[in-house]
């Protein structure tokens, strides 16, 4: 397993501990825990081969928050940590040797 790999699964169980808090309306939790994968993430996600709209979703996410609407910050906010999960496993796949190589 490669440490991109082992760092989505790290950020996958982050992000069902927000999943949880979302369900339960614990809107502070759940901003806690989307802030805690993001940061863990950070900018090991980029890829040249990805086209990356995630940061004008954060910005839109801090609008929302900035108006009152939490809700609708954090869901945003939850959307770009599950995004760049996605591109960070794929950044891993590629990167890693097939086991079909010598």
């Amino acid at each position: 397993m490669t440490q991109d790999e082992a760092l989505a699964n790290e950020t996958e169980a982050v992000l069902r501990a927000a999943d949880e808090a979302i369900a339960r309306q614990d809107w502070a939790a759940a901003r806690r825990h989307v802030a805690r994968g993001l940061e863990a993430i950070g900018d090991r996600y980029v890829s040249p081969a990805a086209i990356d709209s995630t940061g004008t979703a954060l910005a839109a996410a801090a609008h929302e928050a900035g108006q009152g609407r939490e809700p609708d910050a954090v869901t945003l906010q939850r959307d770009v940590l599950h995004s760049r999960i996605v591109q960070l496993r794929a950044k891993a796949k590629v990167a890693a040797p097939s086991s079909s190589s010598p």
